[in-house]
């Protein structure tokens, strides 16, 4: 099995982000509907319409304010990805933001 070591301070920073991004996570996945539709729009200043756009606003939300060091975030299938050159983690999400995002 081949060790994974971080490779720069932007590796040793994942884990304070990926912890940042969750607990926001599980902020959002508390709200009710009219919360949570206000907590996207003000995260990510956009209406979103379609699923795409759900997805790209659930992200910008969960990170709004969060300093990402160097992490990139995106909405993916299973939750939100954050990657770093050739790194990767998807946090998973609840059915409740999934199903948000779904429409």
């Amino acid at each position: 099995m081949r060790q994974q070591h971080p490779h720069d301070v932007t590796d040793l920073r994942l884990a304070p982000v990926a912890l940042l991004v969750d607990e926001r996570l599980e902020e959002l996945s508390a709200l009710d509907d009219a919360q949570l539709a206000e907590a996207i729009l003000f995260g990510s200043n956009r209406q979103p319409h379609s699923e795409a756009e759900r997805g790209e606003a659930l992200v910008a939300a969960a990170t709004h304010l969060i300093d990402l060091a160097g992490w990139r975030a995106a909405w993916d299938p299973r939750g939100v990805r954050l990657t770093h050159d050739n790194h990767s983690l998807v946090l998973g999400v609840s059915r409740r933001l999934a199903d948000f995002v779904a429409g």
